[in-house]
């Protein structure tokens, strides 16, 4: 009987989960007014956006939407860095969805935003669907314009669907990232979206969406679908007044500054739309060929020693402890370079000692 009970339970839960996932879907695609952001001025308060490099850039990259959601009392400095993204998707052919009305205040927003624009691109046939969506806080702004988000999507040969970044604690940075647009990227957030129901710690979250989105990556189902880049790539913070990253890096992720946030904000703006933009650059002049490629090569060369240890890992702990090692840094610090290259190199060094 305890079983019996145990298993209707479950079943309740799941029909709860699933009339949840599609009363959200519902209400959020009747709540999209705003189905691109093509309609925003090119001009706000003074900060100009356009020139030559305004023109949409016409290739076979990879399908990419942008999302964000901005909404309550009118924010020009926001729309303006929503501006600075509208320019680079005009720039690169991506497209962009905007949530602009609150959905409720202790509600998953972002992860159920998230979902309605991901049913919408699956109800779509291939062809028409994005393969990408990118996710992106109002308070971010592109600095260079020169540098494009597929840049930074896997390899075809890469069982990637979920690219994050972690903030200087170690802890999920929910500013910036990636989700593949497809089965498993559904069943990901409608378990993230059923984690107040399942969880009750959850409720005293200071950040529920992210402390969702961060559980469901870093449990044991989803978790080797999930990767982590370097977070200076496209999610660097200002921090103390000052830029973290360098000179030719795609954004700034303006949090936590407190009072100096609308300031520091109109700075960057002011720079971004000046006739001299002091960080925008040409691609091949930037950190990011050279990085993006040794990553993923690390990862493939992570996955392809990984394969040769299981094979010779019985009976010998050296290999079987090694491998555990650089099984976790794949699973959570595949940003961190010195510790894939240190995890590599000991299995690497066991497989040697026990030819």
């Amino acid at each position: 009987m305890p079983q019996a009970r145990t298993m209707a339970g479950r079943c309740r839960l799941l029909a709860l989960v699933v009339l949840i996932t599609f009363g959200v879907v519902t209400l959020l695609q009747s709540l999209q007014t705003t189905p691109s952001i093509h309609d925003i001025r090119s001009s706000i308060r003074g900060h100009k956006f356009g020139g030559p490099g305004a023109r949409r850039h016409q290739s076979n990259r990879v399908r990419i939407k942008k999302v964000t959601a901005l909404f309550g009392e009118p924010n020009y400095l926001y729309e303006a860095a929503i501006a600075t993204h509208e320019r680079h998707n005009a720039l690169h052919g991506y497209q962009m969805q905007v949530l602009r009305q609150r959905i409720h205040a202790s509600f998953l927003a972002k992860p159920a935003y998230l979902m309605s624009v991901l049913v919408e691109e699956l109800a779509k046939p291939w062809d028409e669907r994005v393969q990408w969506l990118a996710w992106v806080d109002p308070d971010t702004l592109v600095l260079n314009q020169q540098v494009p988000l597929d840049l930074f999507i896997p390899p075809s040969d890469e069982e990637i669907n979920l690219i994050a970044t972690h903030d200087d604690d170690g802890y999920f940075n929910g500013g910036v990232f990636f989700l593949r647009v497809d089965s498993w990227s559904l069943e990901f957030l409608i378990q993230v979206l059923a984690v107040p129901l399942t969880d009750r710690k959850h409720h005293v979250s200071l950040n529920k969406d992210h402390t969702a989105l961060e559980q469901i990556m870093e449990s044991q189902r989803f978790r080797s679908r999930v990767t982590y880049q370097p977070r200076l790539w496209y999610n660097a913070f200002d921090s103390n007044k000052t830029f973290e990253g360098e000179s030719g890096d795609l954004m700034v992720h303006l949090l936590d500054l407190g009072g100096d946030k609308w300031a520091r904000m109109d700075k960057y703006l002011g720079n971004v739309t000046s006739k001299i933009n002091p960080y925008e650059m040409p691609l091949e002049q930037t950190r990011y060929g050279k990085e993006v490629q040794g990553f993923w090569k690390r990862m493939a060369d992570s996955r392809r020693i990984l394969k040769e240890a299981k094979l010779k890992e019985k009976g010998h702990d050296g290999i079987k402890e090694a491998a555990r090692r650089l099984r976790f840094a794949l699973d959570f610090e595949t940003d961190n370079d010195v510790v894939m290259k240190d995890a590599y190199g000991s299995l690497l060094r066991a497989l040697y000692e026990n030819k």
